[in-house]
């Protein structure tokens, strides 16, 4: 199959819808008004294809070619506030976000890997490109609520799923013989299942500060046959 992996219409457009109904979440939650709102929906469902064409691909932004987009955020901004203050008692929305985003998060991979690999990059290029498509609207969308940005902090390895979902698609897509269609579902059902992992159990990376070198070689010496503890015996 020669052209590029399309997601189907109905997919894009609830995968859109999820993640401005999470931008207006985070809006809402942080007390801004309508219009605080309603950029901080745009910038989750769009940020990250903005940066992957503006930056990177220098092509129109996708954003700006279909007008029914600006009415999915119309109907995300609306639904969240009809259902406000349900979402300021409610302690689970965190995950309830993270699990929208395990959702959108691989669509958006699959999408900037082949407008990518459509601009003849290498793979290095490839995976920075999709990677910056799968996470630039979170990061967009933490800056403008004042807080730190998910891809900067200790967390769920999730800029981490990102970079290996994008390895993975385009290995399986370009480097065997799967169906490109079939490698974006394979891509998409991985990425969603390992994310629930992470936040099932918790799976975090640390500080930097937290590692000590002299530690790290005293562990990994410990493994070593006849040693203990770093010492022969």
């Amino acid at each position: 199959m020669d052209n590029a992996f399309q997601v189907p219409t109905p997919f894009e457009y609830t995968a859109i819808l999820l993640w401005a109904l999470s931008g207006a979440i985070v809006g809402w939650r942080k007390g801004f008004d309508v219009i605080g709102v309603f950029v901080i929906a745009f910038m989750s469902a769009f940020g990250g294809g903005l940066l992957r064409d503006g930056l990177f691909l220098q092509r129109l932004p996708v954003v700006l070619t279909n007008p029914s987009y600006m009415v999915l955020l119309v109907v995300a901004v609306l639904s969240v506030m009809i259902v406000g203050n349900r979402i300021q008692r409610d302690r689970t929305l965190p995950k309830v976000v993270s699990v929208i985003d395990a959702l959108g998060v691989p669509m958006f991979i699959v999408i900037g890997a082949e407008l990518a690999r459509g601009r003849a990059l290498e793979l290095p290029a490839i995976v920075l490109v999709a990677t910056v498509s799968g996470v630039g609207g979170g990061l967009m969308r933490d800056m403008l609520a004042g807080d730190i940005p998910e891809l900067l902090r200790p967390g769920q390895y999730n800029t981490l799923l990102v970079v290996l979902a994008a390895v993975i698609y385009m290995k399986l897509a370009y480097s065997t013989d799967t169906d490109r269609l079939l490698a974006a579902w394979v891509t998409i059902f991985a990425f969603f299942v390992a994310r629930l992992l992470t936040i099932h159990f918790n799976w975090r990376s640390r500080p930097l500060h937290d590692f000590h070198a002299g530690q790290m070689v005293r562990g990994w010496a410990s493994w070593l046959p006849g040693i203990r503890g770093g010492k022969e015996e």
